[in-house]
């Protein structure tokens, strides 16, 4: 059984779009790295380099937290 509980702090649009929000900048950050191994000397975007994706994440579940936990 599925289990929606976890939608009850943010309702089901904020989730979607965050979930949308962090599955494209994955994707992106992924095939910037395709591209990279392919042509060594050029540079990702700084937006799709591994530290930047994951300070992004961090933010993005720290935003989560806080937010439920007003709830």
């Amino acid at each position: 059984m599925w289990d929606w509980s976890h939608l009850k702090g943010e309702g089901w649009v904020v989730h979607t779009l965050r979930s949308v929000k962090l599955a494209a900048l994955l994707l992106a950050s992924g095939a910037a790295m395709l591209v990279h191994i392919v042509i060594p000397f050029w540079q990702q975007p700084e937006a799709l380099r591994v530290c930047a994706v994951a300070d992004t994440l961090c933010a993005e579940m720290k935003k989560r937290k806080g937010r439920s936990l007003k709830m």
